[in-house]
């Protein structure tokens, strides 16, 4: 029951990443943790995102920002990810769903509140914001790999056209979630069981590309919706 449930919740996660770009591990996380072990499910969802973000890229390939993503944001968070991969084995579970409760709060709160400010939102982040927030998203990375909207705050500052705000963010999950799935192999955290959990759980991926490769809504409603979902995620996680 509690994979047919996550099932359902994946549906919802990747329709929100193939809509917006970016969201479905952090939607699957903040939800999918209240019925499979963190420890567990954070390599079920590394897996489906290394899956969508390959249909993703491929679709987009020709909108990616090269230059942004080499030079800006894949070395910041490249050096931020080994710090979280390590934090995550040294802290146990209740203090990551914490740590997550608490990050998915300040999140979603403070793009809540840039959704109603949208006019008002400046241009690009000068390097030394840059490189701090860009930092801190690799670091979430490794630990729940969702550093997504830390680094999804810098991206929607700097690449302004949507097609290439979700194809280089589509490549930069890509590029990061094999990293995480190299580690999660030679730690051998990758066994038979989170295989057949991930292809019980499929469906739920193609199910969300195919539902959100359809939906034609204001981005900014639908936007709205994803973070209010996870505001009330992460204030659960925290009770």
């Amino acid at each position: 029951m509690n994979l047919l449930l996550l099932g359902c919740i994946l549906v919802l996660a990747h329709t929100a990443e193939t809509v917006l770009g970016f969201g479905a591990t952090l939607i699957a996380l903040a939800l999918g943790v209240h019925l499979v072990p963190l420890q567990e499910l954070v390599p079920v969802l590394v897996i489906l995102a290394l899956l969508q973000s390959v249909w993703l890229v491929a679709r987009w390939f020709r909108h990616i920002e090269w230059r942004i993503l080499l030079r800006h944001i894949l070395p910041a968070a490249g050096l931020g990810i080994p710090l979280g991969i390590w934090s995550r084995g040294v802290a146990d579970e209740s203090q990551l769903r914490t740590v997550l409760g608490a990050f998915i709060v300040v999140v979603a709160s403070a793009e809540l509140v840039l959704l109603f400010r949208r006019q008002a939102i400046g241009g690009e982040l000068r390097w030394y914001y840059r490189v701090p927030v860009v930092f801190a998203g690799g670091i979430f990375h490794g630990l729940f790999a969702t550093g997504g909207p830390l680094i999804v705050y810098y991206a929607s500052r700097q690449l302004r056209e949507q097609a290439t705000f979700r194809a280089t963010l589509s490549t930069l999950w890509l590029v990061l979630n094999t990293v995480l799935l190299i580690g999660f192999w030679s730690s051998a955290q990758l066994d038979s069981e989170i295989f057949k959990m991930t292809a019980f759980v499929l469906p739920g991926l193609i199910g969300g590309i195919v539902l959100g490769s359809f939906i034609r809504v204001n981005e900014l409603i639908f936007q709205g919706i994803t973070y209010a979902l996870l505001l009330v995620s992460g204030v659960v996680l925290l009770a």
